[in-house]
């Protein structure tokens, strides 16, 4: 150890003076660490402009310290006599490929869209999405279709009806909402919102317990929320909780109120038998009908991270102040959402949808429109720092494209799928599924 810094000739004094300066950034790196907290993003109560954000959406600080890092780590390392690892680079490269729903398709129901996802308890894959019988609006008497694949995937078996609104009419019909499962009791529910531009719109809970083979009776749960918060459950999956706090607790993201509009989160502590609300997160103002530019949080995707936290990314439903995602996170469980942990992410760039979301080995994992205005050009993007910069992505479909949302299956840490709506001419064209290799790099 003592020849390493034994100065030999101009190599070694260059040695020496490498070291130094390591050690020296070491100093500072720590300096900065202590007096300096991590600011990512705008938060949305900041209405001044001193803060400025880079487009990655970190502070100058920020970057300083992304570049140090590494550094640190290294040394740090090598004076212990370890190095610890972080997360694992990836990439993704599709395998598969699948249309499960062609709209206008002869003989069939005329239009197909909002699809949900989820794995099974035995390892399986369900899709469910709505067909809407006289057009494609949203205001549309549905039937809600379910395809169930055993094989990962490569084959899908013809269509199931769980829901079905008749011919009623155009505002008395269901609107397709979250799905999820319950590991500790091996049940599957699709949390719906029934008649929801009707005076008292109505929450509703459907359950299978064989692995998405049949489904029981939708059941009311209204009177457990209470009719101010019979919200319209996000399109895409609810969470079990794994970690503590509130481990095996069920959550379910929703937006919009009975006289207003914002985002809810739908706790349950007994595997869905009950639910009541959690975290409320208002509209400013707090109103049905809504300008352009005010905050209206909307459709919302929840994922549990390492620490037991619950991150959100949210619709920015009236654009406030940029096209892009607003982000939240709950470290209670959902009990509460803190506004200081509210940001605009401006690099999740969004035209007002509905995306996808995923956390697998220290990778999070985004699915949505690249595009401000128009439904077209769907990414999937990752990120190693829990959503704190996004350094890499991979282009699924370039032409217009729609609602998506993500899946793994618990026995397959290999693979990734996104659900979507895509097309050539529009975005509700179909509804396809690829397969995506993740391979560490």
């Amino acid at each position: 150890m003592a020849d390493l810094f034994k100065p030999r000739g101009m190599f070694g004094m260059f040695k020496l003076l490498s070291l130094a300066s390591l050690f020296i950034i070491v100093i500072l790196a720590r300096w900065i660490g202590n007096r300096t907290p991590v600011r990512y993003a705008k938060t949305l109560s900041q209405d001044d402009d001193t803060t400025t954000v880079n487009p990655a959406g970190r502070s100058f600080i920020e970057q300083i310290k992304s570049v140090v890092s590494p550094v640190v780590q290294a040394v740090m390392g090598f004076a212990s006599g370890q190095v610890k690892s972080g997360p694992v680079a990836v990439s993704l490269n599709q395998t598969l490929d699948v249309v499960l729903w062609r709209s206008k398709k002869k003989g069939e129901i005329p239009y197909y869209r909002i699809p949900v996802l989820t794995y099974t308890p035995k390892g399986n894959l369900v899709a469910i999405a709505e067909g809407r019988r006289k057009s494609q609006k949203d205001e549309n008497p549905k039937i809600f279709l379910v395809k169930r694949s055993t094989d990962g995937g490569e084959t899908w078996p013809p269509s199931q009806r769980i829901v079905d609104d008749g011919n009623k009419g155009f505002k008395i019909s269901s609107y397709i909402g979250t799905i999820f499962v319950d590991d500790i009791t091996a049940t599957i529910f699709l949390m719906y919102v029934y008649c929801e531009f009707c005076p008292t719109r109505s929450l509703m809970l459907i359950n299978s317990t064989d692995d998405g083979i049949t489904w029981g009776r939708p059941r009311n749960i209204t009177d457990h929320v209470g009719k101010d918060y019979a919200t319209h459950p996000s399109p895409g999956y609810g969470i079990q909780k794994k970690q503590e706090p509130a481990k095996g607790r069920l959550v379910v993201c929703g937006h919009g109120f009975y006289n207003g509009k914002g985002l809810v989160l739908l706790l349950s502590d007994d595997h869905g038998v009950t639910w009541r609300p959690g975290a409320v997160v208002p509209s400013e103002p707090f109103e049905m009908k809504l300008e352009k530019g005010v905050f209206d949080p909307d459709e919302c995707q929840p994922v549990e991270l390492p620490d037991g936290s619950i991150y959100i990314v949210v619709r920015n439903e009236k654009v406030y102040k940029y096209h892009c995602k607003m982000t939240m996170r709950s470290f209670d469980g959902g009990e509460t959402l803190p506004q200081n942990y509210t940001y605009l992410d401006q690099a999740l760039v969004e035209p007002r949808i509905s995306s996808g979301l995923w956390y697998h080995d220290g990778t999070l994992f985004y699915s949505g429109v690249k595009h401000d205005k128009q439904r077209r050009n769907l990414h999937i993007r990752w990120s190693y720092d829990y959503g704190k910069t996004w350094s890499t992505e991979k282009r699924i479909w370039m032409d217009p494209a729609g609602y998506s949302t993500l899946m793994m299956l618990p026995q397959d840490k290999n693979h990734l799928y996104v659900l979507y709506e895509r097309g050539h001419k529009t975005e509700i064209d179909e509804i396809a599924i690829t397969k995506l290799k993740i391979s560490a790099i």
